[in-house]
Order: C-alpha cells, then structure tokens, then sequence
C-alpha cells in the first residue's frame, strides 16, 4: 500500500509557463526594471564609491579604508557580472533539469 502511494505521488508532472497569467507582461517588465535599477546601478555606485574611499584613504595612509574601497569596487564588478549572468543560469539550470 505504501509503494503504491509512493510511486503515484512520484509521478507529479509540472509545465511552468507564463502563458496566459494574468498580469505577466507587468511581472516581467518589474523584473526588467529590478535588475536595471537595483543590481545595475547599484554595482555602479558600489564601484565609483569603492574607487573613491580607495582613492581618499590610499592618499591619507589609511590602509584599512583602502582596503575597504577596494573590497567595495571588486563587489560592485562581481554584483554586475552576476546581475547579468543570472538570466542565463537560471533557464540553463531549467533545461537541464528537464524543463
């Protein structure tokens, strides 16, 4: 009886699909506009504000604050690459996943 239920419940099938959602146009533009605002401009203030507490500290001996500064612009570069990358990952990880 147990096996029975554990090989009906095993055989769950789903199709994700956007295709006739109510409001799906709407999602996917506020998810164009998240990775615009949120991820993009934000590596880039994290870059320029990074570049410039390294540039402001290196001159004034503070080696803790550049090291800071540096930390800051390598995250922002990182948080790009990332930001633009993530598309891609997450539709080949659904593929291979048998999507």
């Amino acid at each position: 009886m147990a096996h029975a239920l554990a090989l009906m419940v095993a055989q769950v099938n789903a199709d994700p699909t956007a295709s006739g959602m109510p409001g799906a146009q709407l999602i996917q533009q506020l998810l164009n506009w998240l990775s615009q605002v949120a991820a993009l401009w934000g590596s880039l203030a994290s870059i320029l504000g990074g570049a410039a507490l390294y540039g402001v500290a290196q001159n004034s001996g503070y080696s803790q604050g550049a090291y800071r500064g540096k930390q800051l612009a390598v995250g922002g570069v990182a948080g790009a690459c990332l930001a633009g990358i993530a598309p891609t990952a997450i539709n080949l990880l659904f593929r291979a996943a048998g999507g």
